[in-house]
């Protein structure tokens, strides 16, 4: 009984932190999106992105972190790491 109170509480407490940190998300959010529409062609490409990744992350809700999704896409368009060195190493 216990640990199914401590579960009921702990699962309360996460949905209230969730409610009371959602402005800061959203704000963050919109924060990561505009220093992103902000870049030019160039620098978006700098970064392994391009105007159409930018776009399709402001469909995401409004607190979502958009970095998933653009991390994601980056990673799509890299060439496979096989047969040449890692230079960050």
């Amino acid at each position: 009984m216990t640990t199914s109170f401590t579960h009921s509480a702990s699962h309360a407490a996460n949905a209230l932190w969730r409610i009371v940190s959602w402005p800061a998300r959203v704000g963050a959010a919109r924060r990561t999106m505009s220093e992103l529409a902000r870049m030019s062609e160039y620098e978006l490409r700098d970064i392994g992105l391009t105007r159409s990744d930018v776009n399709d992350a402001t469909a995401l809700p409004l607190d979502a972190d958009p970095s998933g999704l653009l991390v994601r896409r980056r990673a799509w368009r890299e060439p496979p790491a096989s047969g040449r060195a890692n230079l960050a190493a």
